[in-house]
């Protein structure tokens, strides 16, 4: 019984967190986990009323920048899918 009360509050805690970063990080959230699942390390540095920016690894990059490392990590996963 303890077992299951602790599975519910873990998968409770991982929703908790979900929510939170996906106001935080907004329509970039699913790109931040993609690339998290990636290898990638991805935080929000900072937002203001010019945008949001991004840390990602060692560099700071835009919102738009991040969607588009995402976007060239999304190719080369499916390039190494079809054995190219």
């Amino acid at each position: 019984m303890v077992h299951h009360l602790l599975i519910r509050r873990a998968a409770h805690l991982r929703r908790e967190v979900a929510v939170r970063e996906r106001t935080l990080y907004g329509a970039r959230f699913d790109d931040a986990v993609f690339l998290r699942r990636r290898g990638f390390a991805v935080h929000i540095e900072s937002a203001s009323a010019a945008g949001r920016r991004f840390r990602l690894g060692n560099r700071s990059v835009s919102g738009t920048e991040l969607r588009a490392v995402a976007a060239r990590e999304r190719r080369l996963l499916k390039l190494a899918g079809k054995g190219i």
